[in-house]
């Protein structure tokens, strides 16, 4: 007896948390649930301030110099993660040289990476090759950051290659060129 009083205890305890947290979503000016959830997605991609190409110094108004250089196919190891079967894989280099007045924080770069028709690639790690993402200190004033970068895309060689980067969510480069 004494136990089913603990499990109606508890089963009492778990509905009224449950009915609690339901209803901490329930009131305010959100977005309600009318099984199109297109209301809760925006658009974050901020328009570019800075365009080029493989190989040219593309440079932001505040002075930050990205160069997106040496694309090359690209091989997985067997300690490679992201990549996709059937699909083409490419590295690049990326050089930033911090032109601001401030050091650069590039842990919080971002790429979108898209093939000619808008499909998504998706990033390569392997640290037995380099491919670690963006460097976690910040570049100094003046100072460059060269690292190794990596996609799996689908689509094949000579296809159309977008790579759109953000550093603060809000300033945008993009750098047009082709698989390999």
């Amino acid at each position: 007896m004494r136990s089913f009083s603990r499990f109606t205890l508890g089963a009492v305890a778990v509905t009224s948390l449950a009915l609690g947290l339901a209803a901490c979503g329930g009131g305010g000016g959100g977005a309600k649930a009318t099984g199109d959830s297109s209301a809760l997605v925006t658009n974050s991609k901020a328009a570019a301030q800075a365009s080029g190409s493989f190989g040219s110094v593309v440079t932001l108004p505040d002075g930050t110099a990205f160069t997106l250089d040496k694309l090359a196919i690209f091989t997985p190891t067997g300690f490679s993660s992201g990549q996709i079967a059937g699909q083409t894989n490419n590295s690049f280099e990326i050089s930033v040289k911090n032109g601001t007045s401030a050091a650069l924080d590039l842990s919080a770069l971002i790429l979108t990476t898209t093939t000619s028709n808008g499909d998504a690639c998706v990033d390569i790690f392997d640290g037995q090759v380099g491919l670690e993402g963006p460097p976690a200190d910040p570049v100094a004033v003046g100072a460059t950051a060269t690292f190794k970068w990596a996609v799996s895309c689908p689509g094949k060689s000579g296809d159309p290659l977008d790579i759109s980067m953000t550093t603060d969510g809000t300033t945008n480069v993009d750098v047009k060129g082709k698989l390999v």
